[in-house]
């Protein structure tokens, strides 16, 4: 931080605010599907819509970010699909209507986003791709997901109404929109010039594609966890969904202080190396995890997940910000061909689990984590071979 300009620092500060956000915006869906359910009487498969979503229009965002921000600005683009947000806690309040509730959902996806590419290139920007800067924000986005589902049930329970948590995140998103008003981005600081706006050259690029596959595996395996531990629990352990719940809890406390770890030692090592060890350490926790040899092993195993995962993310980012400094449409393409990930393995392992059980289900998130490892291994010796060269 002090290396960087008073500007600088401001956007930075205000980022790691907009980072909890984005946190709390991608927990507070499954945190409030529950509730709108009761109020408005809706079935599990619109619930399933609902989700779904809010997938679709973050995914479908992840990509017009990068046009949008070219052909408006960054800063108005930014201001204009973050106050989507609060377009779609404000429609989810005042409305049971299937088709808005639908609606209400794709919007908050948009703002996912849309919030999660700009923040992610203005980082990547004035960090200069550094991974310990990438992973702190990590940290900030962990803590707001952990907090989440404790602001739903605080203002559902002081309140009496869960509608008033949305009024809560959306005046706290309103916050966010006016902090970003006052940084100086896009013309008036971050600098555009000499950046190749166009064309979609950086496909031919061997580190762009392997940092993809890479995004690609750890995203889908991180929200098959998330989905699926607490019924995985519940039916192989024969736990109670009160200790179910707290095993989520665990992964993300977990999550959170890996975070914090990383953020310490990215700047030790490379990111293709902290890749890589983190990639070990996800593949051996999901061994034990998927073993179910004991209870103990099995809360061991989640959370060692939690602190392998931690970091992943964030130093797959900063694996490829060169790449993104220099095209500026590639950030929307790794985002929404990464995100397939989260679409299509969940799904996959449901339905093996409808066929097979569980314990089947749940082995795909290993078999990506080995497929997962492999990459790490790809993306290593890219390093070592530009390094010799």
């Amino acid at each position: 931080m002090k290396k960087l300009s008073r500007d600088e620092r401001f956007i930075l500060s205000g980022e790691f605010y907009i980072f909890f956000l984005l946190g709390v915006y991608t927990l507070m869906v499954g945190a409030l599907v529950p509730f709108i359910r009761e109020e408005y009487g809706i079935n599990y498969e619109l619930s399933g819509y609902l989700v779904s979503a809010n997938s679709i229009g973050m995914i479908a965002m992840s990509l017009i970010a990068s046009y949008t921000a070219i052909l408006f600005g960054l800063k108005r683009a930014y201001m204009l699909q973050h106050s989507f947000v609060i377009v779609g806690l404000v429609v989810l309040t005042v409305s049971g209507n299937p088709v808005l509730l639908l609606l209400g959902m794709a919007f908050i996806g948009l703002a996912r986003g849309s919030t999660a590419n700009y923040s992610n290139q203005i980082v990547n920007d004035i960090s200069k791709s550094d991974s310990r800067v990438m992973n702190v924000v990590g940290v900030f986005f962990a803590f707001g997901a952990c907090v989440t589902p404790f602001i739903v049930i605080l203002f559902s329970g002081i309140a009496g109404n869960w509608k008033y948590a949305n009024y809560g995140v959306s005046f706290a998103a309103a916050v966010g929109i006016l902090l970003t008003l006052r940084m100086k981005i896009d013309r008036e600081g971050i600098k555009t010039s000499g950046v190749k706006r166009g064309g979609l050259s950086f496909f031919r690029q061997k580190k762009y594609l392997v940092s993809l596959m890479a995004l690609f595996c750890y995203s889908g395996m991180e929200i098959s966890i998330i989905g699926w531990i607490v019924t995985y629990f519940m039916e192989t352990q024969d736990t109670t969904t009160q200790f179910a719940s707290l095993m989520a809890t665990v992964l993300w406390g977990a999550m959170l202080a890996g975070r914090i770890v990383c953020s310490v030692i990215a700047n030790r090592m490379t990111t293709a190396k902290l890749i890589f060890y983190l990639s070990i350490g996800v593949a051996v926790f999901m061994a034990i995890f998927v073993s179910n040899l004991s209870l103990t092993l099995l809360i061991i195993a989640t959370v060692g997940l939690g602190l392998c995962m931690s970091g992943t993310y964030s130093t797959i980012l900063a694996n490829t910000g060169h790449i993104f400094s220099e095209y500026k449409l590639a950030f929307g393409y790794f985002f929404m061909l990464g995100g397939m990930g989260p679409v299509i393995l969940p799904s996959v392992i449901g339905i093996i689990s409808e066929r097979y059980g569980i314990r089947i289900g749940i082995r795909v998130i290993a078999v990506t984590a080995v497929i997962f490892l492999v990459i790490s291994i790809m993306n290593l010796r890219l390093d070592m071979k530009a390094n010799a060269e």
